[in-house]
Formats: structure tokens, C-alpha cells, sequence
């Protein structure tokens, strides 16, 4: 007998997944989607295919902007159908938004019929989870990947790719310890999921015409000016001056939206590089992927406040890699990455014997902008408590352009406006609202900041300013 929870919790998703499949938008952008998330999805084995579709599915409908909206699928579900649905709907679809979530989930215990109790392998948080059709299949102790919504006083599985396929095992466990026992502070998404369970792209051996495809999609992805024959005369010219890579990498990566699209452009961007060097200046596939392992290395020993200060976390990174170089490894027989990665230039006619580090400080700088921008955030709202609001103006305008990618970008709107209140500009308040609220639609202070500007007339707001009420606003500080 299904649980009532389990039952209504159902009918929200199955008129989401029902909007989807008619959605123009929507399955105008899936095989465009699939072809960004699955480059090589005839060598997906059968073994795991089912759980890399299921992956997918979720991953596009929860997480993946839509090119043409800038919104996620179940963004635009809630946008379009605002007007239409109850009160009670958009709270309980704006409760899926804010508080899912997503992970490995270890089967602590399961009570057939009742649910299971859940613990989530990146922090450890358990969810009594009530979800009969799942507990009748997996047993305690088992790991599933899943995604949870909150549902009255429970938890319901919203996708479910099932029970972790033990051909990936190995892949996780190599990946848990590259982060040296930090692995509580990461939340795995459905994209690292899938690096683990899809076979490795070799982009250099894809060949040069389907690189050039591959940086193209990501270029559009990116609404780029810059386009691929632009790169490659930049790489031409590079490599007839023997320039290093670093300042075209850095001048392409820092206009990526997200670290995640940085990191898959980076892939892309070494091969196309590679693929237009001398013959003797080519770099393998094993030390393609044995940078990867060098990057995740590299990040996850860098701190916050290194993160934040670009020379710092160059002078690290180089520390690092030669201590990382210098390594045996038992994944390599016992052998150092720097061992493997010069035998196999020697067989491919290249003679170097140095190693750049300036990919591995590319994501640094990147992390760092977002960083450097948080922090004149929260000096802005500083001010703005000081009631400082010209000064605090000032530090809100110099933050957003480097965190406007950043998932908490709406802070700056926010408090933007709350500046231009206590200044007395109160079209420009509304606007900065607005936008927050494009950026998080559920920021519940912004949203009664504009509700009190929009039915206040401009000479009421003029009265209320000169008197000092706005001096009381809402400052928007809350993560």
C-alpha cells in the first residue's frame, strides 16, 4: 500500500514531467543537452546506461539552464505556471526548489512498506525517506543515487537512477581520495556522477574537426563573441612565437559561466592546442588525463583565502605540482606521474621535460574573482548597516561583475537596491529588484522590498525617505 505522501508528492512531479514532455522549448534543447553532456553516448556499456539516462534526465530537468530562457527546466515550469497554480502549489513546488537534495545516498535501514532511512555519504545527514516502490527493491547497506524533496513532515524520491553501479565503484573511491578526507564538505551533482559512470572523452584523439565542433557548441553555450577561427589564429600564433598557453587560456576560461563549464572547456581547449602544435611539441592522452587528477589534486588543497588571493594560489599551485609529480602512485605501477608522462613523450617524438602549471591556475583565478566579489558583498552590507548607503553602493557595483555567475549573485541586486533606497532612487530600487528576484525568485526579503516600493506613489516614497523610515530597510544578508 503506498504512503498518501508518496501519492501526492507524485502528482506534483507527473504534472512537471507532463509539462516537459510538451514543452517546446524544453525538447527543442534535450538533444542539444544530451550531445553537451554525453559527447561519446555509443560507448556508454550496457551495463550503465540506464543509470546514465536516468542521470541525465534529472540533470536537465533540475540543474541545466536552457540556452534560450537562462532559466532551468523546473525554473521555467514555475514561472510560466504562477499564474495558474494555487498558493498552496507554488509553495510546495518552491519548497521542491529550495530545499532538494541530490547525492550517494547509503541504505542505513529499510522497513518494507514504510521507507527507509537514508545517509548521505558527502556530509552524513540522514533522511527518513517514504518511498515504498525503492524500498522494495534495495536492502540495507546498499547505495543509491537519488534525489529527495521534501513532502509534508517527510522525505519522497524524486529520481532515482538506482542502486550504484559496482563498475563505477572504483572511480568513486579514487575520487573520494584525491580530496584528502574532505569529502564531507563536497555535495556531489549529477555531472560529477556522470564523469565517474561515462567513458572518458580523449578529445586529441577525436581528431581536430570534432574538437573544433565541441569548443563551438561551447562557445554558443556561453553566448561568446569569440569564435573558434579566432582561437585557433591566437594558437597559431602562439605557438610560432613558442609562447606558453597561458595567457589565451586564461583570456577564454575566465569568460566561462561556471567552474564546472571552465573545467570542460579546459579539456577541450589542451586538445585543440595540442592538435595544432609541432609534432614534436605533442602531448598525450595519458597526461591529459593525468593533469585532470593533477587539477582536483591542486584545488582541493588550496584554501578559501588562498582561493581569493590569484599570486598566492600560483606560488601553491607550483609547490603542489611537483610534489604530486614526484609521487608514486598505485594507480601508475608504483610509478611517479612525471615517469609516465615523459616515457610517453619520448614514444611520441617530443623532447620536453617540463610541466605547465598555468592550467592548474586557471580555476584558481576564476574561484578567485567569485571569491573577491563575495567579499565586497558582505563589506557592502557592512556599510549598508552603518548606514553608509553611497559607500556601500559603490562596493555592491564593484562586486556583481565578478560574481554575476555566482549562484548567490542576487545578494549584490538585492542589497543594490536596498542602497538606492536609503539614497532616495526608487525607480533604480525596483529595477535592482526585479533582477534579483529573475536571479532567485524564492529571496523572500527582496520580494517585500519591492511589494512596499510598488505601492508607495513617488511622492509618498519622497515623504518616507526625507523622514528617515527607509533607513530601516530589510538589508539582504541571509545565505
Amino acid at each position: 500500500m503506498t504512503d498518501p505522501n508518496v501519492s501526492r508528492a507524485n502528482k506534483y512531479l507527473n504534472k512537471l514531467k507532463g509539462w516537459a514532455k510538451r514543452e517546446g522549448l524544453v525538447q527543442v534543447e534535450i538533444p542539444e543537452a544530451m550531445g553537451e553532456f554525453m559527447p561519446n553516448a555509443h560507448t556508454i556499456p550496457d551495463e550503465v546506461r540506464e543509470s546514465v539516462g536516468k542521470l541525465f534526465e534529472d540533470w536537465f530537468m533540475w540543474e541545466r539552464p536552457l540556452i534560450r530562457s537562462n532559466m532551468t527546466p523546473f525554473q521555467l515550469f514555475l514561472r510560466s505556471h504562477e499564474h495558474k497554480l494555487k498558493p498552496k502549489d507554488i509553495e510546495i513546488y518552491r519548497r521542491f526548489s529550495a530545499e532538494r537534495a541530490f547525492g550517494l545516498f547509503n541504505v542505513e535501514s529499510v522497513d518494507s512498506g514504510r521507507g527507509m532511512e537514508l545517509r548521505r555519504i558527502s556530509d552524513k545527514r540522514i533522511f527518513h525517506v517514504v518511498e515504498v516502490a525503492a524500498s522494495e527493491e534495495v536492502e540495507g547497506g546498499e547505495y543509491l543515487i537519488a534525489r529527495l524533496i521534501p513532502f509534508e513532515d517527510h522525505w519522497v524520491i524524486a529520481s532515482l537512477v538506482g542502486a550504484y553501479p559496482s563498475e563505477a565503484s572504483y572511480a568513486f573511491e579514487r575520487s573520494l581520495s584525491t580530496l584528502d578526507g574532505k569529502a564531507k564538505d563536497i555535495q556531489f551533482k549529477p555531472r560529477d556522477f556522470l564523469r565517474l559512470l561515462l567513458p572518458k572523452v580523449d578529445w586529441y584523439e577525436q581528431g581536430l574537426p570534432r574538437v573544433k565542433a565541441r569548443l563551438a557548441m561551447i562557445l554558443q553555450r556561453w553566448k561568446s563573441e569569440i569564435t573558434v577561427s579566432q582561437i585557433e589564429r591566437d594558437i597559431e600564433e602562439a605557438h610560432a612565437q613558442r609562447a606558453d598557453n597561458r595567457a589565451l587560456f586564461n583570456s577564454l576560461i575566465a569568460r566561462a559561466p561556471s567552474a564546472d563549464d571552465a573545467q570542460e572547456a579546459l579539456e577541450v581547449l589542451a586538445a585543440f592546442w595540442n592538435l595544432n602544435l609541432p609534432t614534436k611539441d605533442v602531448r598525450g592522452p595519458k597526461e591529459q588525463m593525468l593533469f585532470r587528477d593533477l587539477s582536483h589534486f591542486v584545488m582541493s588543497r588550496l584554501t578559501k583565502e588562498e582561493l581569493g588571493n590569484q599570486p598566492i594560489a600560483i606560488e601553491k599551485s607550483k609547490k603542489l605540482l611537483h610534489e604530486w609529480l614526484d609521487q608514486p602512485q598505485k594507480e601508475l605501477e608504483g610509478r611517479t606521474p612525471m615517469e609516465v608522462v615523459l616515457e610517453e613523450r619520448r614514444a611520441m617524438g617530443n623532447p620536453r621535460e617540463d610541466f605547465d602549471v598555468s592550467l592548474v591556475a586557471t580555476p584558481v583565478a576564476l574561484g578567485g574573482e567569485e571569491a573577491q566579489g563575495e567579499d565586497f558583498v558582505n563589506q557592502g552590507i557592512r556599510l549598508l548597516v552603518e548606514k553608509k548607503p553611497a559607500e556601500a553602493l559603490k562596493c555592491l557595483q564593484e562586486a556583481y561583475p565578478l560574481m554575476k555567475k555566482h549562484p548567490e549573485n542576487f545578494r549584490a541586486l538585492g542589497n543594490m537596491a536596498t542602497a538606492y533606497v536609503m539614497l532616495g532612487r526608487r525607480e533604480e530600487a525596483m529595477e535592482m529588484l526585479r533582477a534579483a528576484l529573475r536571479a532567485n525568485p524564492d529571496y523572500s526579503v527582496a520580494r517585500n522590498n519591492l511589494h512596499l516600493l510598488e505601492n508607495l506613489t513617488p511622492a509618498e516614497f519622497k515623504r518616507r525617505h526625507e523622514s528617515g523610515l527607509f533607513e530601516k530597510m530589510n538589508v539582504i544578508q541571509e545565505r
